[in-house]
């Protein structure tokens, strides 16, 4: 099997460190006094004095999917004030974008076009606009003519700002319950999400299903689980690259009837070098070899968030299973990434990120200033 390039580029220029949802939970509860481990205090603190020398904590489409989720407002609130406050709301980049790039890089390796190496996007931005469409959402001051240049009104720049703050936290913590009847006509319609959830569930359970009554070996459950990731997952933007560049897939992998297998060791050679594909297919291969184990919306979240986090973040802390599962492929060391198992080293990593953020200095994000309170008096919210 080829062995898949992997850019040191895709790197987030500051240190960086991905936390799952169960993570930001157990920060949550220390943060109000109510650890679930007495370790979780200083775990907190660690956490707190990385974010305020420069190490940034993304979040992700899958943690504002995770906490829309959470029933009770004040839970909401309670969690969404520990992430926004820690994570001063930096989130990677809409998984499109950085999909996008990942399969131009290898098709550029590949199948040699794009003939120049593309270039990376930005992976870490600002805000619920930049996790979903690679955009960030900013405040602006309309007049009756029009937009009003934030420089000519002393403190309206602090108080754009400052407005983008509680707007975020405000996307990320989720509507009250009385909103949502007014959010309704507006088009708010979460179970669509839930929906499109559980449609990628019922595909995965499907597939299981089917091994239950005609197992494989694994590498061959292997190169069928990349092929149902391609075509469930990624199908149309595979489809409108090749269309933009000019390649056809079965002459670019040279499909020959005498030679079958030769076209499949250079699909699966292609597959591999994308990153995020390589990390999504290698956890589900070992999913499916485990007959026993029933496909849920939580699994598909997770590992959404590991592809997409691996390959970007420096220090990964996911779910224990899937961490287990994202070590045996070694996904770790091939994307030069800290995959934890837990809590307990998560203070020493984070002392050595600490560390290379104070050297690389600020990255010029402006959204939060170091050493300033949340969005003002955000202790006081929800």
């Amino acid at each position: 099997m080829a062995q898949a390039a992997q850019p040191a580029s895709l790197k987030t220029a500051v240190p960086s460190a991905y936390l799952d949802q169960w993570v930001w939970v157990r920060l949550a509860s220390a943060a109000i006094g109510q650890p679930r481990e007495p370790s979780d205090l200083q775990v907190l603190a660690a956490v707190r004095q990385a974010s305020e020398a420069g190490v940034a904590f993304p979040l992700s489409v899958t943690h504002y999917h995770e906490t829309a989720r959470i029933t009770h407002p004040r839970q909401r609130a309670d969690l969404a004030r520990t992430m926004a406050s820690i994570s001063r709301c930096r989130t990677l980049c809409s998984g499109r974008i950085l999909l996008r790039h990942q399969f131009l890089e290898a098709m550029h390796l590949s199948f040699g076009r794009p003939a120049f190496r593309p270039t990376p996007p930005q992976p870490l931005g600002i805000g619920w606009g930049w996790a979903y469409a690679g955009t960030r959402l900013q405040p602006q001051l309309r007049g009756p003519s029009g937009p009003v240049d934030p420089a000519s009104m002393p403190g309206l720049p602090d108080f754009l700002r400052r407005a983008a703050q509680f707007t975020e936290y405000q996307l990320l913590a989720g509507p009250q319950d009385a909103d949502i009847p007014r959010l309704r006509q507006l088009g708010y319609r979460p179970e669509e999400v839930e929906r499109v959830s559980q449609s990628r569930v019922d595909w995965e359970t499907f597939f299981a299903d089917l091994l239950a009554g005609d197992p494989v070996s694994r590498s061959e459950l292997r190169v069928r689980v990349q092929a149902r990731e391609i075509i469930h997952e990624h199908y149309e933007l595979l489809r409108d690259l090749f269309a933009e560049y000019r390649l056809d897939l079965l002459r670019a992998t040279g499909v020959d009837p005498a030679r079958p297998k030769a076209s499949r060791v250079r699909m699966v050679a292609f597959a591999d070098r994308i990153p995020s594909v390589r990390i999504a297919v290698d956890v589900k291969v070992e999913l499916f070899r485990n007959a026993a184990r029933k496909w849920n919306r939580n699994t598909v979240h997770d590992i959404d968030a590991v592809s997409r986090a691996v390959p970007y973040c420096h220090v990964v802390v996911p779910d224990r299973e899937i961490a287990d599962l994202v070590g045996r492929s070694e996904a770790g060391p091939r994307n030069g990434t800290y995959v934890l198992r837990g809590l307990r080293d998560l203070p020493d990593v984070l002392a050595d990120l600490t560390t290379q953020a104070v050297q690389s200095g600020r990255d010029g994000e402006d959204w939060v200033r170091h050493g300033e309170d949340f969005c003002m008096d955000l202790a006081d919210l929800g």
